[in-house]
This record gives structure tokens, sequence and C-alpha cells, in this order.
């Protein structure tokens, strides 16, 4: 993120973990209020593009072996609350376009 914590680093993989069922998840970790401004969804939308590649490219494997032939899923972490509105559309936008990958995106909130 940028020194006042908006915005998201697309190059970083915040979290690898895998789940209980499997499931190989990605985090991505906001620990800033959401502002829903271009600038913040225009680096989420990044970062998520990025972790697409990085899970269907093959280095989630290569660094992951274990997580060969898994399902996957982004799992974005939101430690100050709720996204607001229109980071709530985005993220409802970009889980739809994530299934036809074999990904999907899900909001924890703690």
């Amino acid at each position: 993120m940028d020194e006042d914590g908006a915005l998201f680093d697309a190059v970083k993989v915040d979290v690898v973990a895998l789940s209980a069922d499997g499931t190989v998840e990605l985090y991505i970790v906001q620990d800033h209020p959401w502002t829903g401004s271009d600038a913040q969804l225009n680096s989420l939308q990044a970062k998520v593009h990025n972790y697409v590649g990085y899970a269907l490219d093959g280095q989630l494997a290569r660094d992951y072996p274990e997580t060969v032939d898994k399902p996957w899923q982004i799992v974005v972490h939101c430690k100050t609350g709720a996204p607001d509105e229109r980071t709530q559309y985005v993220l409802t936008e970009l889980t739809e376009r994530l299934h036809p990958y074999g990904g999907s995106l899900r909001t924890i909130e703690k």
C-alpha cells in the first residue's frame, strides 16, 4: 500500500494458506479504511489480476508444490470493516469474472 495506506501493492502476494478443505487461499489484507477512490479500486483490481495470474501461470505451484491441482480462492481480509458500497460492487464484479478461471473470491471482516 502507499504511504497513507489507501492503495494496494499489486506485485506482492500478502498471504498464501491452505484451508482445512484443501482450498488454496490467497489473501489480500486490507488494514486501512476503505475509501472507494478510483486509485484504491484500480490498485485492488490490479492486485486481484496479479493473484489470478499467480494461480494460473504456475508460479503458485512452483512456490508451493503442495497446491498443485487444488482449488483456489482469493480472500479479501478486511481488518477495518466492511468495504464501502462502491468497493463492494467492484468485488462482486470481480467474483463473477473469476469463475471461468476456476477461482473464487470472498470477503471476510475482522
